[in-house]
């Protein structure tokens, strides 16, 4: 895997310091994101668990999603994104909640576009909500890893903010 391994030590260690913790919600990453705060030392005092729901049906049950966006979007919207950071976050008592839902590969309900969203939620409320788009021609492999660092960039950035604040 490919993700950088410094922004998760800096993340686990800034969630260390400040005794939080953080639960993750996945579509688009499939896991990626998952499996990499599970590598982070001192793993289980940060990282509480996550859920992997491909499916529009799994969303809707799992993470609560509003069924009427969910079918209006085919499950990819700032607002879906938003729903499944804040429904990890309170169904694992969690501080932080990170959701990735998108396109891995450019189809017919992205309008052939390959785009993504993630979601940080922190304290009960949206951080920050992101769209990421990339080359309709990026391989899904490489899409996922693209939409994992950089919502990971984004989250150490917002630690990095609130531990100097």
């Amino acid at each position: 895997m490919n993700l950088p391994d410094h922004i998760l030590q800096q993340i686990g260690n800034i969630l260390l310091e400040r005794t939080e913790s953080i639960a993750i919600a996945e579509s688009v990453t499939s896991g990626l994101l998952q499996q990499a705060f599970s590598c982070i030392p001192d793993a289980s005092d940060c990282y509480k668990g996550g859920i992997t729901a491909y499916a529009k049906e799994e969303k809707i049950k799992l993470l609560q999603v509003d069924p009427e966006e969910a079918e209006r979007a085919n499950c990819v919207s700032p607002l879906i994104a938003e729903q499944m950071a804040g429904h990890v976050s309170k169904l694992f008592g969690t501080s932080w909640g990170l959701a990735t839902t998108g396109y891995a590969t450019a189809v017919s309900q992205s309008g052939f576009r390959l785009y993504a969203y993630y979601s940080i939620h922190y304290a009960g409320r949206t951080l920050a909500t992101q769209k990421i788009e990339l080359p309709p021609v990026t391989p899904p492999e490489e899409a996922q890893l693209s939409y994992a660092r950089t919502a990971l960039t984004r989250l150490q950035e917002l630690l990095h903010t609130l531990q100097s604040s």
